[in-house]
């Protein structure tokens, strides 16, 4: 009973003197979004996500007995599943720090059907020198000052990284113009493929979140940057062989590095980004593991991560009127040692894709209408186990994406 009264007392000493430390000036709500409506026609049938929205890459020929690619199918959608709602928050003060909320949504929550779909919900705190974020934003690896201006809501996949999960992030000014940013993630919508499908299982199994550190370097015209990030995974807790049932604690732990870099001026703007990455599936990118080795008595594994380099460069010129260009390359280079499989992942059998996009879009004031051309190759192969996964008799297959959009922005 005493013990009870002494924390109460000191919850109730903690919350007076928490009023007094956070205070509220001019609190404030703004709204912001847009309704948008697409109109899409493909050459054949695609891998994708949020209802046709964000195209990957065609799919992998399948030929009927007559020899027809089956996939070889044109389709077309009328969809307005990418209109979005954002309200921002704030008005709060912490000691010296200004504490703003911001929460966003749109509708691609559900296939086939208009459902609402969380995008970002995080509060920031931010100090002369110092932000802290924390909750569901952009993973790191984005970079928000530098990603594709294109017309699909894809956002440059499957090259640029898309993932927006469960963070707390650091950004510190070292100097006017230089940033050092780190992040500590986990996963949650976006996550690794592994025994169980896909799961946030995996990486919070292994406990340690996924580490990041950047720096960035900025002024009027130029943004340039690098960054590492760091994950581990435990693909299982158990597993079984002719022996019995047996606890593992086999983790694959892997990494990524990049580099980006953008240059504006007047109505022209550059953008470019090249990253090396091993297993980074839960970003929407090709890639993914395979187990290595494996014990018949006890089903013991260990992994090995297939390695892929991803680059994209993009421009855009103009303001009312505005033309832009797209492309993007990716290869498959293989797993860090020879697999005896399974692979988990993404496009595990695709050897590169490369993307050639040019856009013509017109802005006025709150309106936007756009049309964006997307011509999209991947080659399929084979993968090849004697050879550390790479891919051989790798054949191209391509589709072509007509988008016409009609945007107003609030």
């Amino acid at each position: 009973m005493k013990q009870n009264l002494i924390l109460i007392f000191l919850l109730i000493s903690f919350g007076s003197k928490a009023q007094g430390f956070l205070t509220s000036k001019n609190i404030k709500v703004d709204f912001s979004g847009f309704v948008r409506n697409d109109f899409i026609v493909d050459s054949r049938k695609n891998i994708c996500a949020c209802d046709h929205l964000l195209e990957f890459f065609p799919y992998k020929p399948v030929f009927d007995e007559n020899g027809e690619d089956i996939y070889a199918q044109p389709n077309a959608h009328f969809l307005n599943t990418f209109s979005r709602f954002g309200t921002r928050f704030s008005g709060l003060e912490l000691g010296k720090a200004t504490v703003t909320g911001y929460i966003e949504v749109d509708f691609t929550g559900y296939s086939s059907t208009n459902g609402i779909r969380l995008r970002h919900a995080y509060t920031s705190f931010v100090w002369p020198k110092t932000t802290l974020l924390f909750g569901r934003a952009w993973h790191p690896t984005f970079i928000e000052k530098v990603y594709p201006s294109v017309l699909n809501e894809n956002t440059g996949l499957p090259f640029q990284v898309f993932n927006r999960s469960p963070q707390l992030r650091v950004t510190h000014h070292l100097t006017e113009n230089l940033d050092f940013i780190a992040g500590a993630v986990y996963q949650f919508n976006y996550t690794n493929d592994g025994p169980d499908g896909k799961t946030y299982r995996y990486q919070r199994e292994a406990v340690v979140p996924n580490l990041h550190t950047q720096l960035q370097f900025f002024n009027e015209n130029w943004v340039a940057g690098a960054a590492v990030d760091w994950k581990s995974i435990l693909p299982r807790n158990a597993t079984t062989g002719s022996n019995g049932t047996f606890k593992t604690t086999e983790k694959l732990n892997t990494w990524a590095a990049l580099a980006y870099l953008k240059y504006s001026k007047n109505k022209f703007e550059f953008k470019a980004k090249s990253m090396y990455g091993q297993n980074v599936s839960e970003s929407l990118l090709p890639g993914g593991y395979a187990v290595a080795s494996l014990d018949a008595l006890t089903g013991a594994e260990t992994y090995t991560p297939l390695n892929h380099i991803y680059n994209w460069v993009n421009f855009t010129y103009g303001q009312t009127w505005k033309v832009g260009f797209f492309a993007g390359y990716l290869k498959n280079l293989g797993t860090s040692e020879n697999p005896v499989g399974p692979f988990y992942g993404m496009a595990t059998d695709i050897d590169m894709v490369y993307k050639i996009s040019p856009q013509l879009i017109y802005t006025y004031k709150n309106f936007m209408f756009g049309w964006e051309m997307s011509w999209t190759t991947a080659a399929y192969g084979d993968i090849d186990y004697t050879n550390f996964g790479k891919i051989k008799n790798a054949e191209n297959v391509t589709n072509f994406r007509n988008m016409l959009s009609v945007a107003y922005n609030f």
